[in-house]
């Protein structure tokens, strides 16, 4: 028998992989995801029946079945991406690929006469007033203009725009007379009321209220704060690191005599 020198025994894989476990996870099917369920039935050609099951399109029923129930579910889940940590630049892109002509080419929304705009466009539009790049759209009746945009009507960073138009909004809104009254009560009662920009008025985090003409200031005792906190940061990642010095020759010579003495 010829075999090559320096090779082992082979042995041939015939056998069947032995089965998984019953104890073994395995991973989540995709199928029943409501996204993977509308990439999946799209319209014919002709765009009289679904390309996957095959219904046939009609007036009392425009969607197939899967994309109906899946439409459904999507609507009334709630989301599980936050959109404040995408720039602007991106909830824009976003927003234009959530559009599309009877239904949203993106998710597959489909919409009616009085719902224009698919749920992710509506949170997209609803993050972009909150940072005051949109127009505030319509209110409803007995909400105000700050109503599910609570996060831009709280003091952060070291910027006085933000606030500027947080209070510019306050005076548009039409519930301002209501808010104030609140407001008012909540001081009377001893509140401290930090961060905030309510009914107008802007409250540090020490609770004290800052003037309009003061913003500019504000910001900047804020920002000092912010840049002290780096730099003592700094300081002590800079000791922690930091390496004994070399001695000198001098050093080394004094340190030689004493030991001979």
């Amino acid at each position: 028998m010829n075999t090559l020198v320096g090779t082992g025994p082979l042995r041939l894989v015939t056998a069947r992989p032995a089965p998984l476990r019953q104890g073994t996870r395995s991973a989540p099917s995709s199928s029943k995801d409501p996204r993977h369920i509308l990439a999946r039935h799209l319209p014919n050609m002709t765009e009289t029946a679904c390309s996957t099951c095959h219904f046939v399109y009609s007036k009392e029923q425009p969607l197939c079945p899967p994309v109906a129930e899946a439409l459904r579910k999507m609507a009334t889940s709630a989301p599980t991406k936050s959109l404040s940590n995408y720039s602007t630049t991106r909830l824009r892109a976003m927003q234009r690929e959530h559009c599309g002509t009877g239904r949203c080419r993106r998710c597959g929304f489909v919409y009616t006469p009085s719902v224009r705009l698919c749920p992710t466009s509506r949170r997209i539009a609803l993050e972009l007033e909150t940072r005051f790049k949109a127009p505030i759209s319509e209110i409803k009746a007995g909400k105000g203009l700050c109503s599910g945009k609570g996060t831009a009507w709280t003091v952060t960073g070291n910027e006085s725009a933000p606030w500027r138009q947080a209070v510019a909004a306050c005076a548009q809104c039409p519930l301002l007379a209501q808010c104030a009254t609140e407001l008012e009560r909540r001081l009377s009662s001893g509140e401290k009321i930090s961060d905030q920009i309510l009914a107008g008025r802007l409250f540090s985090t020490q609770g004290a209220e800052i003037d309009i003409e003061g913003f500019d200031k504000y910001a900047d005792r804020r920002g000092v704060k912010t840049k002290g906190r780096n730099s003592r940061a700094r300081r002590r990642a800079a000791g922690c690191t930091a390496t004994a010095p070399m001695p000198t020759a001098s050093d080394q010579l004094t340190l030689f005599g004493s030991a001979a003495a």
